[in-house]
């Protein structure tokens, strides 16, 4: 899923020579009040805030050697945290991208492959990430049938913090989104703590959505322990 690049940027993008230093570091809010986030070619993350830290990029995994010149991809060398994203061990693969888990602090952490820009828009239920469409694509998820509604491995997350950060995953995490240093910015999805269902679909346009819903307690604890974990 990944094409290999120049190591001395996790991405080369021309729109990174149109945003101004002063905001790579901020949320990102579009025109619609919506968090949203792009990448320079490779997978977003969308990881819990609590665990956001934790994630390395295309930095080489803690504690473990590295020969000089070594980059993310390299065959038979330590396998980075943007290596995972790029072939997560849970994947369903759509159109214009997919959807995909990685375990993060044995969290499941959810990746969206693909350079399609992500959006989210909070609802009195929770909440739906689009990934923006091509042209004229329909992008209205009341158009997705009941039935097209699907969990991809795993079924439930289970937020302490309450918020998601979604962000070029070639870039390292951190606490504070305002000090993850991606490129094309961070979206702060705020559902707040809690169990949460997460489920995918993809429409007749093919367009990609991940629908968050409040989970039972019960929905929650045969989650995490009906062989749903990601390697």
């Amino acid at each position: 899923m990944c094409m290999k690049m120049l190591p001395v940027l996790p991405h080369e993008d021309v729109r990174r020579t149109q945003i101004m230093p002063e905001v790579l570091m901020r949320s990102n809010i579009d025109e619609r009040g919506r968090p949203w986030t792009g990448s320079g070619g490779g997978p977003i993350i969308v990881v819990p805030a609590e665990t956001a830290e934790h994630w390395r990029g295309t930095l080489p995994p803690v504690d473990v050697e590295v020969t000089e010149g070594w980059t993310w991809g390299d065959a038979g060398g330590p396998e980075c945290d943007y290596d995972r994203a790029c072939d997560p061990p849970i994947f369903e693969g759509t159109p214009f991208g997919g959807f995909g888990w990685v375990d993060v602090q044995g969290q499941p952490v959810l990746i969206l492959d693909g350079a399609t820009v992500a959006s989210f828009e909070a609802d009195n239920e929770g909440g739906i990430l689009m990934r923006d469409p091509i042209d004229e694509a329909e992008d209205d998820s009341k158009t997705i049938s009941a039935s097209s509604w699907h969990s991809v491995g795993v079924d439930v997350i289970t937020l302490t913090d309450g918020r998601l950060y979604m962000f070029d995953s070639a870039y390292a995490g951190a606490g504070d989104p305002e000090q993850i240093e991606a490129g094309d910015g961070v979206g702060v999805i705020e559902l707040g703590p809690g169990h949460w269902r997460v489920e995918f679909a993809t429409n007749a346009s093919e367009v990609d959505f991940v629908r968050f819903r409040p989970a039972s307690e019960e929905r929650a604890v045969h989650d995490s322990s009906g062989g749903s974990a990601v390697a």
